[in-house]
C-alpha cells in the first residue's frame, strides 16, 4: 500500500525549475522524504498508545475528497505555488543585479495539488486497475526532462544552490561572480532567506511530517484495521487469491518483474479493489487513522500551533512579494 505523501520542500520546489538542466531533483507527491524531514519509524519502535475511540464509520470506496487532520499543518499545493511565485520574483531581481536575465522554463515549478489521501489507500479505482493493474500509469513521467533551453554557466553560477535544511548555503555555490560577491547560496539562497525572515523554514515541519507518518503506521496495527484487513483477505480468498493484507497484494514481487501489467496482475488488482469496497477497508482505515492523528495533534498542539503561525507569516510575505512584481 502506498505510504503517506510527503510534501515537497519549498527550497527544492524552486531549485527544480531554476536548475532543471543541472539534473537537481526534489521529492514528489509520493517520492522520497524532503531533506531534514522526519522519516517513518517502524511500527515496532513506536511507544504504546491505546486505540483511540472512533465514531460512526462511513462507507468509502476512496478518500481523495477527504482530508486528514494533519493537513492543516502541512503546506498545500496552492501554498507551495504561492511561495514558488514569490521566490521566482526575488530570484529574477537578484539575477538582474548581476547583469543577467532569468527566464523561467515553461511549465516548470509544478506543485502537488492532491490531498494526502489522494493515493494513500490505493488501489481503489476500478477504471485504473482494469488497465494498469498495480503499475503506475506513467512511472517515468516524473523523470522526463523539461525540454527547456539549457542554462548558461554564468546564470547557473549566479543562481547558486540555495539553502540546505539548516538554513546554511547548500554545497556548490560560488562566492562571487565577475568580482562581485554573491549572496550565500546564490540568488536562490537569497530569495529563500528573505521569504523565511518572518517565520517558516521553507519546508514542512518535522513534527507535522512525523505525525503524518506515525498516524499511518499506528493505523495499520490497530485492531479495527486488522479486522477489516482479515475481512478483505477472506474476500480475496473467495476469488482464489491468498494475501493477508492489501499491502501484500500491492507488493507482490511478480508485478515489479514486468514494465507492463499482466492479465493476472490486472485480475488480482481488480479483485483487490472490489474486496476493498465490499468490506469497507477505506472507510475503516481512514476513520481510524484520523483518530490517531487527532490524538497526536493534541499531544503536539503547542508545536503545531507555532508551525502554522510561522508558515502563515512566510506565506503572507510571499504574497506581498508577488504583488509587487519583478
Amino acid at each position: 500500500m502506498p505510504s503517506p505523501r510527503r510534501g515537497r520542500p519549498l527550497a527544492a520546489l524552486l531549485l527544480v525549475p531554476l536548475l532543471a538542466p543541472l539534473a537537481l531533483t526534489a521529492g514528489c507527491a509520493s517520492g522520497p522524504a524532503a531533506p531534514g524531514a522526519a522519516t517513518a519509524r517502524p511500527s515496532g519502535s513506536l511507544t504504546p498508545m491505546d486505540p483511540p475511540r472512533i465514531g460512526d464509520v462511513p462507507r468509502l470506496t476512496e478518500a481523495g475528497d477527504r482530508t486528514l487532520p494533519i493537513e492543516a499543518y502541512l503546506l498545500s499545493g496552492e501554498q507551495f505555488r504561492q511561495y514558488d511565485a514569490a521566490q521566482t520574483v526575488l530570484v529574477t531581481r537578484c539575477v538582474r543585479g548581476f547583469g543577467l536575465e532569468y527566464a523561467r522554463p515553461a511549465g516548470a515549478g509544478s506543485a502537488p495539488s492532491q490531498s494526502q489521501t489522494s493515493h494513500r489507500y490505493d488501489p481503489v479505482e476500478l477504471a485504473d486497475v482494469s488497465v494498469h493493474g498495480y503499475h503506475a500509469p506513467d512511472p517515468g513521467g516524473a523523470r522526463k526532462p523539461s525540454g527547456g533551453p539549457s542554462m548558461s554557466p554564468e546564470l547557473t553560477t549566479v543562481l547558486g544552490t540555495g539553502l540546505g535544511p539548516g538554513g546554511k548555503p547548500a554545497p556548490g555555490s560560488a562566492a562571487e561572480f565577475r568580482g562581485k560577491a554573491l549572496p550565500p547560496g546564490g540568488c536562490v539562497g537569497a530569495a529563500q532567506r528573505e521569504l523565511t525572515a518572518r517565520g517558516g523554514t521553507g519546508r514542512d515541519a518535522d513534527v507535522a511530517v512525523g505525525i503524518n507518518y506515525e498516524g499511518f503506521e499506528r493505523s495499520m496495527t490497530d485492531p479495527r484495521v486488522k479486522t477489516v484487513f482479515q475481512d478483505w483477505s477472506r474476500c480475496m480468498g473467495d476469488r482464489g487469491y491468498s494475501y493477508a493484507t492489501p499491502g501484500d497484494a500491492l507488493k507482490d514481487s511478480r508485478w515489479a518483474a514486468t514494465t507492463t501489467p499482466s492479465a493476472e496482475e490486472i485480475a488480482t488488482a481488480t479483485a483487490d479493489v472490489d474486496c476493498k469496497a465490499r468490506t469497507n477497508v477505506v472507510g475503516v482505515w481512514f476513520t481510524v487513522e484520523t483518530a490517531y492523528e487527532n490524538e497526536l495533534i493534541r499531544q503536539h498542539l503547542p508545536e503545531l500551533t507555532a508551525v502554522k503561525a510561522a508558515d502563515d507569516a512566510m506565506l503572507e510575505l510571499a504574497r506581498s512579494v508577488t504583488a509587487t512584481g519583478s
